[in-house]
């Protein structure tokens, strides 16, 4: 039997692998247009100044839903909405509500990784986490029944990481309970000339659903 011209296996090997690389180029090019456009498509639903490259930063950046029993809750689009207490204003988020109204049922998780910039508590908020992302951005979570054990300011989180259970604490001095339905109020801040605004985070959250 004739021996295995080695030049022969090289090129053979050569052109395998420039094909797979090839494929593999192909691959994330379509992928890249499928976020491209979808980054679009929802900047133009979210409106609000909000940029396709912000939009698709934050499509990269969110890893996963707020809730982590998804099938347990439901959100609409209530971002700015009127609200009263603390006068008058409009509603910087959105509320995932518990179907079944019991308060620390749900688990509250990190949308991405992070460091925690907030936590403690708010009379709009109730007991709060506002994680602040590599990239800039300002993901708060409120009306949280209670903290995942040992969470503290300035600690590092990663995407899923527990941050507490959802509940309907705020609208008083610490400790109110019950003002309103059992739902996690969640917000989008992006930096803005050395301060946070707000953004709608409802296509998002309909993407990452």
């Amino acid at each position: 039997m004739a021996a295995k011209n080695p030049v022969v296996h090289m090129k053979r090997s050569f052109t395998v692998a420039l094909l797979v690389l090839v494929m593999l180029v192909a691959v994330c090019q379509k992928h890249l247009e499928m976020m491209l456009f979808t980054s679009l498509s929802i900047q133009k639903q979210m409106g609000n100044g909000c940029t396709g490259r912000e939009v698709y930063d934050l499509l990269q950046i969110m890893r996963c839903f707020p809730v982590e029993e998804r099938d347990s809750c439901d959100f609409q689009d209530g971002y700015g909405d009127g609200r009263t207490y603390g006068g008058k204003r409009t509603h910087e988020g959105i509320d995932i509500m518990s179907r079944s109204g019991k308060r620390g049922e749900l688990t509250v998780q990190s949308v991405s990784e992070g460091v925690v910039e907030q936590v403690g508590w708010l009379p709009l908020g109730g007991y709060r986490v506002g994680i602040r992302s590599p990239e800039g951005y300002y993901f708060y979570y409120a009306h949280l029944e209670k903290y995942a054990p040992g969470l503290k300011k300035g600690q590092k989180v990663d995407a899923g990481q527990s941050l507490g259970l959802m509940g309907d604490t705020g609208y008083g001095k610490e400790g109110t309970r019950g003002k309103f339905p059992v739902h996690l109020h969640f917000g989008i801040y992006r930096r803005t000339q050395g301060s946070d605004e707000s953004l709608n985070p409802y296509y998002l959250l309909k993407y990452l659903d």
